[in-house]
């Protein structure tokens, strides 16, 4: 290809694209034009031309409902950092908008999808359990909490799971106090989560191994009382005395 010709193809790239966002009216018309752009699935293009609604528009009624939109167009272009950032600045500026119920779901929401991005950190998972409990705790009512708890019970499973391999390699090492120790994290922290017989008897185990028994049976017979019908409670029947 020539170099004119490149240029050319650019340039009318370029041309295109602008034509494609270029739609300046009234606040009305420009929000609901941001809408069919979100409607036909342009979110890159919606976010782009949000981004000026604002100062086109700022003392306009649809000013907040926009910002409301460009949450979502980031979110569903999959621009996480930028919908965490958009709606924390949105719960900052509007802390009583009948919508902030919105922003803070999006805002756990964003930090979830950026979990598996970094397993290893732990930052993205934290910032999604406080978004999703803040919004349960503040808005128990809200048409978002049930899916904010469901999808916080996933993520106190993870951390109790986490817990719970990082008990069984001191564990496996002989390493009981330290297993203890995550052991009981799980008993005090993620009780709601489904490892918590396992903790238990691993927690009656790690006892007895250090000569505690008295300790080791209490664990036990709690185990047993709670979880009559696990592997696990029967496991730790020889502990209680």
């Amino acid at each position: 290809m020539k170099p004119w010709i490149g240029l050319l193809c650019a340039t009318l790239l370029l041309t295109s694209c602008a034509s494609d966002i270029k739609h300046e009216g009234t606040a009305k018309e420009d929000y609901e034009y941001a809408r069919h752009l979100l409607d036909e699935g342009r979110y890159d293009m919606a976010n782009v031309y949000l981004e000026k609604f604002d100062s086109r528009h700022p003392y306009s009624h649809y000013s907040i409902q926009a910002e409301l939109l460009r949450i979502f167009a980031a979110y569903k272009n999959g621009e996480y950092i930028l919908s965490e950032t958009l709606a924390q600045r949105f719960i900052d500026r509007h802390p009583r908008h009948p919508h902030v119920d919105y922003a803070k779901y999006m805002l756990g929401m964003s930090h979830y999808h950026e979990i598996s991005k970094a397993e290893r950190d732990p930052t993205q998972m934290h910032a999604a359990i406080e978004a999703f409990k803040g919004l349960i705790h503040d808005h128990p009512q809200s048409s978002y909490a049930k899916d904010a708890a469901a999808r916080l019970q996933l993520l106190y499973n993870r951390l109790a799971e986490h817990e719970l391999a990082i008990g069984r390699f001191y564990f496996d090492r002989e390493r009981y106090v330290a297993a203890a120790n995550r052991f009981q994290t799980i008993l005090k922290e993620y009780q709601t989560t489904p490892v918590i017989d396992q903790a238990l008897y691993y927690l009656a185990t790690s006892y007895a191994r250090l000569g505690l028994e008295g300790e080791a049976s209490d664990v036990a017979k709690l185990l047993r009382y709670n979880y009559p019908n696990s592997e696990w409670s029967e496991k730790a029947a020889d502990y209680i005395r």
